[in-house]
């Protein structure tokens, strides 16, 4: 099949064509989507539009450092998230998230789960509104604190009509807290409405063992790791595993 990319709101297009079974690569410029800024409403948002069904993903480089998320289709993302991020290393390497907006009139009410850099206080919502192909990120005050558990809700006012993307992360991160060496991480969020229940998660196959992280949206979520003793965790409250080297059942 085929398609274009596009950064709707700064004209920059470019076509591609996709033969079954063989990745094609789009490059981005840097200068038109990569993000800096905090609470800071821009036009860095990447359409992707193509004649047939095609699966999508996206992989940042930088010196020593990569990462790549899945991205979802308009249809499948959502006006609801809790979002997962992990926690930076210090000042000006922070945990952030970033909004990307599908419709005009999109309003957002986020509540951060730690102190913003530009000073919104955490557990107090904030309103931002975003056009169609208009982009917002938010980082964390301090260099070590974790966004995880923000919630980003579309209005009221908004309506279920305007879906919005959400992708969260850290600049640069030891995966788990300690390990030597940070890295890039990112990955686009699914809405609240797709979580589930029951998981099942899975070593890779080069490692001797990987982190999984549990969180719960609502108060009084009871959580068993392969059938143990049950625990409790509130609306936000995660927990992580680490070093853990088999198949495991949540």
């Amino acid at each position: 099949t085929s398609g274009i990319v596009t950064i709707p709101n700064t004209g920059y297009s470019q076509s591609f064509n996709v033969i079954a079974n063989i990745t094609t690569t789009v490059n981005i410029p840097n200068d038109l989507a990569e993000h800096f800024s905090s609470q800071v409403i821009e036009n860095m948002a990447v359409l992707v539009e193509t004649l047939d069904t095609v699966s999508v993903f996206a992989i940042n480089f930088k010196g020593y450092t990569a990462d790549a998320t899945k991205i979802l289709p308009i249809k499948s993302i959502g006006i609801d998230y809790r979002i997962s991020a992990y926690s930076g290393i210090g000042a000006t390497v922070e945990s952030e998230f970033l909004i990307v907006s599908t419709e005009d009139s999109t309003q957002v009410e986020i509540t951060p789960s730690v102190n913003t850099l530009e000073g919104n206080l955490a557990g107090v919502p904030f309103i931002v509104n975003l056009n169609r192909g208009e982009t917002y990120q938010v980082k964390a005050q301090d260099g070590y604190a974790d966004l995880t558990g923000s919630t980003i809700i579309g209005t009221e006012a908004s309506g279920p009509c305007r879906p919005f993307a959400v992708f969260s992360g850290s600049i640069c991160t030891n995966v788990p807290v300690g390990c030597y060496a940070c890295d890039h991480v990112y990955e686009q969020n699914f809405p609240v409405n797709t979580w589930g229940k029951d998981f099942y998660v899975v070593p890779f196959s080069f490692a001797t063992s990987y982190t999984y992280r549990v969180m719960a949206n609502e108060d009084n979520t009871q959580v068993t790791i392969d059938g143990g003793a049950p625990y409790t965790l509130n609306a936000g409250e995660y927990e992580d595993y680490n070093y853990e080297p088999d198949a495991v059942c949540v």
